[in-house]
């Protein structure tokens, strides 16, 4: 019982750490401060890879949804193959970046949809890892 309450808790602040950093505006990691675009060309808004902004945007989006991509299996059984699990994270990201298009200030990017799928894979790779080491 304990244990399902845990994967409960890390699923629900996996969801509220995501919701946290796409919905609203931070300005000290320049996150939400844009004048509300949308760039469609993949890879093109990055920037120079030896920025700081370029580390946020890449490294952040990437980070954010390996918690996700982690708990995902965790709480759903049936979410056993990574492919399952990708499509998810990438449904979710599309979802966020369709929610961001009706808001101010907030810029619609298929870069983030990108490595917000990433991190999700990534996520799921380290439970599959984890999973055959501590046998999950």
């Amino acid at each position: 019982m304990k244990k399902k309450i845990l994967i409960n808790l890390l699923f629900i602040f996996s969801l509220i750490f995501i919701v946290r950093y796409t919905m609203f505006p931070n300005s000290s990691l320049g996150i939400g401060m844009s004048r509300g675009e949308i760039n469609l060309i993949p890879f093109k808004s990055l920037g120079n890879p030896l920025s700081p902004g370029f580390v946020v945007n890449v490294g952040g989006n990437i980070l954010l949804f390996i918690p996700f991509g982690l708990v995902l299996p965790l709480k759903f059984n049936k979410i056993d193959r990574l492919q399952i699990a990708t499509l998810i994270g990438l449904s979710v990201s599309i979802m966020i970046e369709c929610i961001q298009l009706t808001m101010p200030n907030r810029t619609t990017d298929i870069n983030d949809v990108i490595l917000n799928t990433l991190g999700t894979y990534i996520g799921f790779r380290l439970f599959s890892k984890l999973k055959l080491a501590y046998n999950l």
